[in-house]
Parts: C-alpha cells; sequence; structure tokens
C-alpha cells in the first residue's frame, strides 16, 4: 500500500453515550480540535429531532467518539458542555452538541500550596486527582514553594511546563509532560506520510488519491513571538547567601534537530518569568527553552485524514520542493468528517531547519509507514509509547441537580 495515496471516502465514525445507550440516532458529521497546550474541543451535528438534546445531553454527560480509515483509528474521550439547537425554515433542522476532552475536571481550582516540590511532581498529584493516566519525565529541577491561588488545574500544568521548559499535552486520558525532544521522540514509529503527487487532477476523480491537497510554508529568519520565538535564551539566578547574581545563555543551534541545515538566532531573549536561585537551573531551564525555539519555521496545510496526526506529533511531507520536504511537528490540527465518509484535516505544523531529515537513535531518517510502538525510544527512556486503557471510575452521573443547587460526582474518565 502507497502510504501516500489513499480512499477520501473510506472513513466510518461512531459517537456513544454510556448514560444513555438505548440513543442510536447517527451523528451528520464532526470536528476535533487538537491544540498544542490546550484541552481537546469537539463538535458533533445532529438533526434536531426531539427535546431529548437538551433533557439529557448536559453538561458533564460523558461522550465517546471512535473514527476509522484505511490509515488507522482514532478515540476521543470527553464531556459535553454546550449544546446549540437551530430553529431556521428548512427540512433539516440541526443541533450542535459540543464536548471538551477528559481534562474537564482540571477547570477546578483549589487553595493548594505545595513546598519543595518538583514541577513534575506537582503535576503527576494533579493528575492523580483527575483520574488521568501519565506518562511524564522526571525533573531535578525542586522548587521552594508553587501556588494554585487564582489557578486552575489546567492553568498550573501549563505554567509549570512553561516555567521548566516541557510541553504538556493530554492524548486521551494521559497526560504527557516532557521536554520537547522526548515528546516528539515518543511517537516516531507511526509518522504518516503526506505527499503532493498530481496538482492536475481535481479531488474525487481516483479512488486512491494523494493525501496533501495544500502545503503554505514560511520559512524565514524571523518567526513568531512567544514559545518558539528562535533566540538565544538568557536567564538570570540569584546566590541566596551571597546574594551574587549569575547568567547563563543557551543557544537553539547547539542541539540535535529534525533537519540538515539550520540556522543560529539573529537576537537574544531574557526569561524575565524566573529567577532561579543556582546556576545549574539556570542552565537546565535556558537549555529547555532554547530547544524549543528552535521550531522556528511554521506551516499550514490541509489533506486527507489520518488519526495519527495530533499536537506535537510528527508527519513527514513530500513533493513539496527540496527546502520544504522533511520532517514537521503538528501543533494544532482539525479532524472533520461527514456523514459521507469525507475525512479532511486541516493543520499548522513547524520544523527546525531545511534540507534532509536527521536521524538518532529514536528517531529513523525517513517516516516509517506500520503504526508501532517506539521500542527504541521506550528503552532509552523508560517511558511507555502505548496508548492507556480508559474507562468510567463510577456509575453516577457527574453533575446532579438538587434543591439546593449542584451535586458534583467525582465521575471521570480514567486512564490506566
Amino acid at each position: 500500500m502507497n502510504e501516500s495515496r489513499q480512499y477520501r471516502l473510506g472513513t466510518g465514525f461512531t459517537v456513544s453515550f454510556p448514560d444513555f445507550p438505548g440513543f442510536t440516532e447517527k451523528a451528520r458529521s464532526f470536528r476535533l480540535i487538537q491544540e498544542a497546550g490546550k484541552q481537546d474541543v469537539l463538535q458533533l451535528v445532529y438533526v434536531y429531532q426531539s427535546s431529548f438534546y437538551l433533557k439529557a445531553l448536559k453538561t458533564g454527560v460523558p461522550v465517546t467518539l471512535k473514527w476509522r480509515n484505511e490509515k488507522g483509528d482514532g478515540v476521543f474521550y470527553g464531556y459535553i458542555y454546550e449544546v446549540k439547537p437551530l430553529t431556521a425554515r428548512g427540512k433539516n433542522r440541526e443541533v450542535v452538541i459540543k464536548a471538551t476532552g477528559a481534562t474537564l475536571g482540571a477547570k477546578e481550582t483549589a487553595n493548594k500550596i505545595w513546598v519543595n516540590k518538583s514541577a513534575t511532581q506537582i503535576v503527576e498529584e494533579i493528575a492523580k486527582k483527575l483520574k488521568l493516566k501519565t506518562n511524564i519525565t522526571p525533573s531535578s529541577l525542586i522548587f521552594s514553594q508553587q501556588s494554585m491561588i487564582n489557578h486552575t488545574y489546567w492553568e498550573k500544568i501549563q505554567e509549570l511546563a512553561r516555567r521548566t521548559g516541557y510541553l504538556a499535552q493530554v492524548y486521551g486520558t494521559e497526560l504527557n509532560f516532557h521536554p520537547i525532544d522526548i515528546m516528539i521522540n515518543k511517537a516516531m514509529s507511526k509518522v504518516p506520510i503526506y505527499e503532493f503527487i498530481d496538482a492536475e487532477s481535481p479531488r474525487f476523480t481516483e479512488f486512491q488519491e494523494h493525501n496533501l491537497d495544500e502545503f503554505k510554508p514560511t520559512v524565514g529568519d524571523l518567526s513568531i513571538t512567544g514559545l518558539f520565538a528562535r533566540r538565544d535564551k538568557n536567564i538570570s539566578s540569584i546566590d541566596p547567601f551571597t546574594a551574587k547574581p549569575t547568567a547563563y545563555t543557551a543557544s537553539p543551534s547547539s542541539w540535535k534537530h529534525l533537519r540538515t541545515s539550520t540556522k543560529p538566532a539573529l537576537f537574544k531573549e531574557s526569561l524575565t518569568q524566573t529567577i532561579t536561585s543556582s546556576p545549574a537551573m539556570a542552565r537546565a531551564i535556558a537549555d529547555a527553552n532554547s530547544k524549543m525555539s528552535s521550531y522556528s519555521i511554521f506551516a499550514e496545510g490541509k489533506g486527507q485524514g489520518d488519526a495519527r496526526v495530533a499536537p506535537y506529533r510528527t508527519i513527514e511531507i513530500k513533493g513539496t520542493g527540496e527546502f520544504t520536504d522533511g520532517y514537521w511537528v503538528i501543533t494544532k490540527v482539525e479532524h472533520s468528517i461527514t456523514w459521507a465518509g469525507k475525512y479532511e484535516i486541516e493543520f499548522i505544523c513547524m520544523t527546525d531547519g531545511v534540507g534532509k531529515n536527521k536521524e538518532t537513535a529514536a528517531r529513523p531518517v525517513n517516516a516509517s509507514s506500520e503504526p508501532t510502538r517506539n521500542v527504541n525510544f521506550e528503552l532509552k527512556s523508560r517511558i511507555s509509547s502505548k496508548s492507556p486503557t480508559t474507562i468510567l471510575s463510577s456509575k453516577a452521573t457527574m453533575i446532579n441537580q438538587t434543591s439546593g443547587g449542584f451535586k458534583v460526582t467525582p465521575r471521570r474518565w480514567v486512564g490506566r
């Protein structure tokens, strides 16, 4: 089978509500939005036939989406948070149901203080409370004090990621918390190949068509601002006993890259959000942030759907030219499938240079066409690349209305 060709309409999907197993109405379409550092959002479209959607599908009701095509399958576990019925002229009134991923409980706040804990220890504790399975690279950076005041759990996780140079992302019911190189290498054995082959033939004219419809890269020496701005990272530390300040600078060009040809940073950036208490801590944070800032070349694309495409997962682009062909890392993807089986994606991706792919122990020089576990990565890092199993922790509904207001039960999608 040619990895870069596929049947554009060969897709199926099912939606189920564990609280209402008798509800078997077929959804007309769905759109799943997955973005780096954010919670997944699912939009389901049904024909609006009764008031069931408003009476039963309330905030907190669990929902499962499973979809598949010839390239693989995907699954979404989440909770409903919004129902939007449409009243308008026409035969088919629609209702849009929105759900967020298994991290709904992370929208809660708490008055919590952590003392002498690392970021990974705090994230592990939060994930346990939310009943999420964890896949975490331990960090030796210890914070003397961390507070949850004015934060939701999700905001705190993302803040800790930024302060330590880590990335935080939930896949299904598994919370991943890693430096960027480990996050990328974790899934390198199941890399989709997206290739632009024929510019003349319109869509739906061949049984097996190329899977890349459009690719628009931005190649330059200045990048977007923020986490992935290509700059040398400078951070200061202050000795708590002598009050002597020291500084450390890390360059994004000093790390192992995805691509063979990279450029040095033009400017420096001071990490003013973090002042550390030791040179070792300053060095670790600056190094981690400079790794992320290597990924400063961005592109937008459209193509046929593939469930393996997700934030911080890698795709290989072909057929677009010698400067843009190669590995790219996804930062945002929107999966959409219609009732007729048409599955397409729109995505934003990033890379760290141009030219051929660069091989490492956990990363092959070319993408693999088979979705297998990354055994080399597991042996090297002792972190599993296998997906977790998921169950509901309780049969009771999450949110119940009582005479005194609302009662929230600890029902969650549990990853294990």
